[in-house]
């Protein structure tokens, strides 16, 4: 009878630990109401326009979505600025501290092995209330090879806060992707002012050398007497506003110079070599086919926000379990002595045990409420962050869609413009072989042509702008098909 007792200890042990357990929690509060992903709102009216316009493509623009344009240079840029951008890097910084989060975080779900060793010497007072021991000095050595600690997730805490650090590893790396997609448009919208800057000042040269020509002939018909002096100062005027403006188109380039410079991660001199291609028009790009259907999956700073929300209600789940018991499995095996000299040859100082470390929360002073409250705060806080995000970026794609249609009809407007212009030209230059008209004539519709070619080199750089926006309001070469949440994602 005598062998069976200490199971009964056991067993006696247990259903305790059981009864606490169960009635010696905090108080739970009630759950309160949560705040609600939004659903997708309704695209079809906003995105019927710009599908009967532009063609569709399965295979969204890649990742490379650059390349579209065909211009070498600009691909250069892009492909320096994604590889020494220090923003990027920062980025990637944080992605890299996230997954080590998760890495701590999943070693929680392991059992811990230690060795510790103490040697502790005290003497006791003669005159305390250690009695017994007054006036005597004592040493402790303490030799533990094999501490073991495991901690039994009972209630899900360890899991919960797991899938915590990765939800907000998984959102870094979506951030990381926002960061290449936002700083590659960046890119290519500075590449693009740029080449309208450098095609302006070039028609404004050509302006340049026709004001030119036309003050020579005004000085010469005010010498001959044909003309008074009214004439003549205008034209004055009007060169010396045009050199005006080829002066500031200079600074201007490079101002845009220093910009793309910098976001290639480079210093001013590296950005005195770069040269803008003319704009040339490719051809039209396509839409997704699968919009509005997967617009989610093709943002990331969508799928980033959505993945901090699922990494919130996580949270909750950890602070929920604190208000439960804590139980961790400890045991120890070593070699305790007062003697230092029989530690290692006395089997008698062996000194082991185990069993399990139970932490009830039974008052806390509203810490524990206090925490569950933030971390509730902090859901609703992601969730609402993501409903605006997600309507910020249904504007963002109806925005540049309407914005984009809206330059190509001005574009095609201007090159029936141009064409008109050109006749006229053509026209005058006739008159002038044929005396009916005279050089000022000539120079002035030369000066109205070339300032039409340059409202439609402008118009094209818009478009090209323009066409850029588009592929990053719609996430770029962007596709997370793996989890796609155009409705409220379950937890």
């Amino acid at each position: 009878m005598s062998d069976t007792q200490p199971w009964h200890y056991v067993l006696h042990l247990i259903n305790v630990l059981l009864l606490l357990m169960l009635t010696s929690c905090a108080l739970f509060p009630e759950a309160d109401e949560r705040a609600e992903m939004m659903t997708l709102p309704e695209l079809d009216k906003t995105l019927t326009p710009a599908r009967q316009n532009l063609p569709g493509n399965d295979q969204w623009p890649a990742k490379d979505w650059w390349t579209v344009f065909a211009m070498p240079k600009l691909s250069d840029l892009i492909e320096t600025a994604v590889s020494d951008s220090p923003q990027l890097k920062e980025v990637a910084s944080r992605l890299q501290q996230s997954q080590s989060l998760v890495d701590a975080q999943a070693a929680e779900q392991y059992p811990t092995v230690r060795a510790n060793v103490s040697f502790r010497f005290q003497r006791f007072s003669a005159n305390g209330v250690q009695a017994k021991l007054a006036g005597d000095d004592f040493r402790q050595l303490l030799i533990n090879p094999l501490v073991l600690r495991y901690h039994l997730d009972l209630w899900g805490k360890d899991k919960a806060a797991l899938q915590a650090a990765i939800g907000r590893s998984m959102a870094a790396a979506m951030e990381q992707v926002d960061a290449r997609l936002l700083l590659s448009a960046a890119v290519a919208q500075a590449y693009f002012d740029l080449a309208i800057t450098s095609e302006t000042l070039k028609f404004e040269e050509q302006i340049l050398v026709c004001h030119q020509r036309l003050l020579r002939l005004n000085q010469v018909l005010f010498a001959s007497g044909l003309i008074a002096n009214d004439p003549l100062l205008s034209a004055e005027v009007e060169l010396h506003n045009v050199q005006q403006q080829v002066s500031a188109l200079q600074t201007q380039i490079a101002l845009q110079q220093n910009i793309l410079a910098a976001l290639a991660g480079k210093g001013p001199d590296w950005g005195r070599d770069i040269v803008a291609s003319p704009t040339i028009l490719p051809e039209k790009l396509p839409l997704p086919s699968d919009l509005p259907l997967h617009l989610l999956a093709h943002r990331p700073d969508l799928q980033a926000a959505r993945l901090y929300v699922e990494a919130a209600a996580q949270e909750i789940k950890v602070a929920e379990t604190e208000f439960y018991p804590d139980v961790n499995l400890v045991s120890f095996v070593g070699l305790h002595s007062v003697s230092m000299t029989d530690i290692l040859l006395e089997g008698s100082s062996l000194a082991y045990a185990v069993g399990p470390s139970v932490t009830f929360p039974i008052f806390e002073g509203g810490r524990l409420r206090a925490n569950l409250d933030y971390q509730e705060a902090a859901y609703d806080e992601a969730t609402y962050k993501y409903n605006s995000q997600l309507l910020h970026a249904v504007k963002d794609v109806a925005d540049t869609l309407a914005r984009w249609q809206d330059i190509d009809v001005r574009l095609t407007e201007q090159q029936q413009t141009l064409a008109a212009m050109l006749k006229k030209l053509q026209i005058a230059e006739v008159k002038v072989k044929q005396g009916l008209t005279d050089q000022n004539e000539l120079l002035q519709m030369q000066v109205a042509d070339y300032q039409q070619r340059l409202f439609l080199s402008a118009l094209q750089g818009e478009y090209l702008k323009a066409a850029v926006q588009v592929i990053r309001a719609l996430g770029g070469g962007f596709n997370n098909n793996e989890k796609v949440c155009d409705k409220p994602c379950k937890n």
